[in-house]
């Protein structure tokens, strides 16, 4: 059987045209691929695959990258110890790479896989917790910060003498402009263009032809000065506050429910 080519040329399976010269390949059939791909999972070969990925350099951090998605079907066919070992350095080498896309992909398929296997601790850490704290890191630095908000929340209730969790969590509350805010630096911006606009009276009109009310008119810009500055501080000293407040209340809730349950449990 003949293929039209563009071009008017006519073609077989497997001809490719290179230099518009008409160059004949051996197509390959469908049962040596398929050998191919049964070579791939047998024990040695995944053997092999395990012993190439530990070989890697640990902060190669982008030879992981590359490794773990060109022999990801290979990594896939591994036992489960093995997988999650590879899956856990890849997720961490695309979080160190910043490919913060790419790695809540994996956070997340990380997650299901161990609250579905049960895993508790690897490397001697709280797997699940680690996996959990780095992606609110990634949203973060998505700028997706409700969803970040709404992972650290979690997360400080599962572990609320943590600091790092409460330290991310006032950071990420920070970042939360409320409108309140938004109007304190408003009446900041009006203020200080009040303040402009009467110095450039005093230099332009009163110090010329008003000599007698330039004292007054300095004491104004002055005052106008320390209420843009005095409004400023305090808009931004009362967000940092309530927001240190809100994860302060999380933390004390939690530890309170932490507390009663533990009473309910002691022998009476």
């Amino acid at each position: 059987m003949t293929i039209e080519h563009p071009g008017g040329q006519m073609r077989s399976p497997g001809c490719s045209i290179v230099s518009k010269k008409l160059l004949c390949l051996p197509a390959v059939p469908q049962a040596a691929v398929t050998h191919i791909q049964i070579m791939n999972f047998l024990p040695a070969n995944r053997l092999r695959l395990y012993r190439n990925f530990k070989s890697l350099e640990s902060a190669d951090f982008h030879g992981i990258v590359r490794f773990y998605e060109q022999y990801e079907d290979g990594i896939r066919a591994l036992d489960f110890d093995e997988y999650l070992e590879c899956t856990l350095v890849y997720a961490n080498a695309l979080f160190e790479t910043g490919q913060h896309g790419k790695h809540l992909v994996m956070s997340d398929h990380l997650l299901e896989i161990i609250i579905m296997q049960n895993v508790e601790s690897w490397g001697g850490e709280d797997v699940y917790e680690c996996v959990l704290f780095r992606k609110a890191i990634s949203l973060f630095r998505l700028e997706e910060y409700p969803k970040a908000i709404h992972v650290l929340r979690e997360l400080v209730k599962i572990a609320p003498d943590d600091p790092m969790p409460r330290r991310f969590l006032e950071k990420c509350l920070l970042r939360q402009k409320p409108g309140w805010l938004m109007k304190t630096r408003a009446a900041f911006i009006a203020f200080s263009l009040l303040a402009a606009l009467l110095v450039a009276f005093e230099i332009f009109v009163i110090e010329p032809f008003f000599d007698a009310w330039l004292r007054s008119a300095q004491i104004a810009h002055n005052m106008l000065l320390c209420v843009a500055v005095a409004t400023l501080l305090v808009g931004e000293s009362l967000h940092s506050w309530r927001c240190k407040k809100a994860v302060t209340s999380i933390v004390a809730q939690r530890r309170r429910g932490l507390l009663t349950n533990e009473s309910t449990h002691l022998p009476k």
